[in-house]
């Protein structure tokens, strides 16, 4: 059926979310994507606590306790690309139940002990590298907690609003730092209650999924015109606001009508409940005469069931599936050659290249201080720290070690409440360069010798800004790539990141024990030089709107 509209008023998503404001419905996104985020930090936080733990129980070598967070990591990594193209495929609402719902499952599965003798290094060994890489397979999708709650955001809370996320991340560090001082004490429940108790915020997350909606900007660029109206409506209703009248279109359609200078009308053709805008009586002509199964005129429905029919039967259910199979591997290549297409479109090449190197130090420097932490906090604090016949007995980390833990974790509070001022204040850019400039700082105060009170100020300094500058490129990058491409670039540079967390643990686990003095000059040096390549960034996305369509004059328009 179609309906013509002449002088109807447009509207897109962007002018729908501006308009209705932050409220309840912005509210309920918030509580529901930082939920994901406390869950997920927890996740990831507890390694830097289970790995000295079991190295000790099962006598591990020092790469073996690195590869129990390299293994989460190697997870992520080819999760973060697998998450984000399902995010752009079937919606950002079902692909984080799924990401959810996987994580979940690995983690009871890593909690539960399959040996009676708990310091027997196999099988338990394998089973837990195996359950914590499926743990970080899931997490690599949980990024797109991120691109789901921009899309609900007005512009001019957007920066904050996602900085603010960081501060569940911080919860769940501090939750996770504050259960393990709960039963990881000596004489306490042990790691097994540790990684059982750790699943909690999951299963509050995956309850909250009946009560949210999926993306309207999703739908939009899926076709879905009258599923994104319903969404809207909900918002206004959430929000108390009148729902805006007119036409719902993509930006790109309201750009290209309202630079029409003709007064030819507007098609709006109804199937299934969707809507497809912008046809105009010359391309409805040529549609109906390419698909003359869509001219009620020309045949009626019995016909069109007949015809169907016909050709269902010339077709065997071997030739089915082959056809199945070959349209889905059609459509992934077209889907991969079409986002990295945009991704690396005109001037969007340099702003992708680099960001897979920030996001790649960023993970870099955040999982090597946590890391760092718990090495540091096992021995005695000195500069010139050397492996020796002295020190290489296991130590297990005691209650005060885990209550420093914990006050290294309280340290992202600031550190995201400073980000949360500067990328509205000087922008996202410069706050990616001051925090990691102040970040190399803090890893040079590390050469200073001192007592356990002056370490620990100096890692809450440096876990401070790494948490910061990483969540300042979180607030960049969702609002640098336009809705078609944007999971799916979050979750590529996602597993960018995921390649430098792989690394860190034989840098903070490893190189550590032989030399401190290297590992702090190798951190401090990466520092500088992430903080060069984020001046070199040709766009700045403070005040900038969130755009549908392709990049192009949009997106790399605005510096």
């Amino acid at each position: 059926m179609y309906v013509y509209f002449s002088d109807e008023k447009f509207y897109t998503v962007e002018d729908a979310v501006e308009k209705l404001g932050f409220g309840p419905f912005q509210i309920l996104v918030t509580v529901f994507a930082g939920l994901i985020w406390l869950a997920d930090a927890m996740e990831l936080m507890l390694l830097s606590v289970l790995s000295p733990n079991v190295k000790c129980l099962w006598d591990l070598s020092d790469s073996e306790e690195a590869s129990i967070t390299s293994v989460v990591f190697v997870g992520f990594f080819f999760g973060a690309f697998v998450w984000g193209a399902v995010c752009d495929v079937i919606g950002r609402k079902m692909g984080l139940l799924v990401v959810n719902v996987f994580v979940l499952v690995f983690g009871v599965l890593s909690a539960i002990p399959i040996t009676s003798d708990p310091s027997a290094k196999y099988p338990a060994y394998p089973w837990l590298l195996l359950c914590r890489a499926g743990v970080g397979f899931g997490a690599g999708g949980t990024g797109q907690a991120v691109t789901y709650y921009a899309e609900f955001l007005p512009k001019r809370f957007r920066g904050v609003c996602i900085t603010l996320q960081e501060m569940w991340w911080a919860l769940g560090s501090i939750l996770g730092a504050g259960l393990a001082v709960a039963v990881m004490v000596p004489g306490g429940l042990g790691w097994h209650w540790y990684l059982g108790l750790s699943t909690i915020p999951l299963f509050i997350a995956v309850s909250l999924f009946v009560f949210i909606p999926e993306s309207a900007r999703f739908y939009i660029v899926k076709g879905k015109y009258a599923k994104a109206e319903k969404v809207i409506k909900l918002i206004a209703r959430y929000n108390c606001k009148q729902p805006l009248q007119g036409v719902l279109v993509s930006f790109e359609e309201k750009e290209r009508r309202e630079g029409c200078h003709n007064s030819e009308p507007v098609l709006v053709r109804y199937s299934e409940g969707d809507v497809v805008i912008g046809e105009t009586s010359e391309t409805l002509q040529q549609n109906e005469e390419d698909h003359p199964l869509l001219d009620d005129h020309d045949q009626s429905d019995s016909e069109t069931t007949e015809i169907k029919d016909n050709v269902a039967v010339n077709f065997s259910t071997k030739r089915r599936v082959q056809l199945v199979t070959a349209s889905l591997c059609t459509s992934v290549k077209s889907f991969l050659l079409k986002n990295l297409t945009l991704m690396f479109l005109n001037e969007m090449w340099k702003t992708t290249v680099l960001l897979f190197f920030l996001w790649f130090g960023a993970a870099w420097l955040y999982y090597g201080i946590v890391l760092l932490t718990t090495q540091f906090l096992q021995h005695d604090p000195h500069c010139g720290y050397v492996l020796n016949e002295s020190n290489m007995t296991c130590e297990v980390l005691t209650r005060d070690d885990y209550i420093s833990i914990l006050w290294t974790g309280v340290a992202e509070v600031p550190g995201i409440v400073v980000t949360m001022v500067l990328v509205e204040l000087i922008g996202r850019k410069l706050t990616m360069v001051a925090e990691f400039l102040l970040t190399m700082v803090g890893f040079l105060l590390l050469f200073v010798c001192g007592e356990r009170i002056l370490l620990t100020i100096f890692l809450f300094i440096i876990r401070a800004f790494a948490t910061g500058v990483f969540q300042a490129i979180f607030v960049y990058t969702p609002e640098v790539y336009p809705t078609t491409v944007r999971a799916f670039a979050l979750g590529t540079c996602s597993a960018a990141a995921r390649i430098g967390a792989i690394i860190t643990p034989y840098t903070a686990q490893v190189l550590v024990e032989h030399s401190d003095l290297a590992t702090i000059s190798l951190y401090a040096g990466s520092c500088l030089v992430l903080a060069i390549l984020s001046c070199l960034l040709p766009i700045e996305t403070k005040g900038r709107s969130l755009t549908d369509g392709g990049a192009g004059k949009n997106e790399v328009g605005k510096r």
